[in-house]
């Protein structure tokens, strides 16, 4: 049902933009456009940043247990990538969860995975991320970091998801509607 929703969703984004602006005053219209288009970029530019995080996880992932020899890699690149959608944590609890998983064809396949994937973890945490997020959508590190702790711990994963899109349109918000109207007072 999601899938399709989604696709639903995506499919008919323009038609469903165009009939929330015509909820505001003829007068407000135009800035409501652009501000709707504003948060609509944002929150698409932060997925598509976090999918090019994610496949990039993934495909880690899955070259080292291609050449550690795991029995099914890419089902398990599959885990990674969607558990790395989840921001902060998710890289975490992918590590956990396949090195549990690979403990199954001994301790030392899952130790050597674990290693190599922490430190993948590390240069993605600090090198990768950083700089695929910085252009995607430009929420100050600090924000993140709140907005995707105060998500998780009010609506669990699904507040993890949305968190970061949900302070970048909160940003644009105050950026483009407060801001100017405390500046005319």
């Amino acid at each position: 049902i999601v899938l399709f929703l989604s696709l639903y969703f995506l499919t008919s984004m323009d038609t469903i933009k165009a009939w929330g602006v015509r909820l505001a005053p003829a007068s407000k219209r135009v800035r409501v456009k652009y501000i709707t288009d504003k948060i609509t970029e944002s929150v698409g530019n932060y997925v598509m940043g976090q999918a090019m995080v994610a496949i990039l996880n993934a495909l880690f992932a899955f070259f080292i247990m291609l050449f550690l020899g795991f029995s099914f890699p890419q089902l398990m690149a599959l885990v990674v990538m969607i558990l790395a959608f989840i921001p902060l944590v998710g890289g975490v609890i992918a590590l956990i969860l396949t090195s549990l998983i690979l403990l199954t064809q001994g301790w030392s396949l899952a130790l050597w995975f674990a290693v190599a994937y922490f430190l993948y973890l590390q240069v993605e945490a600090y090198l990768i991320s950083p700089r695929i997020m910085a252009r995607a959508v430009s929420v100050p590190a600090g924000v993140a970091i709140i907005s995707v702790a105060a998500g998780g711990a009010l609506w669990g994963v699904l507040g993890a998801l949305i968190a970061i899109p949900a302070a970048a349109s909160m940003l644009i918000l105050v950026r483009e509607v407060f801001i100017p109207r405390q500046d005319q007072l």
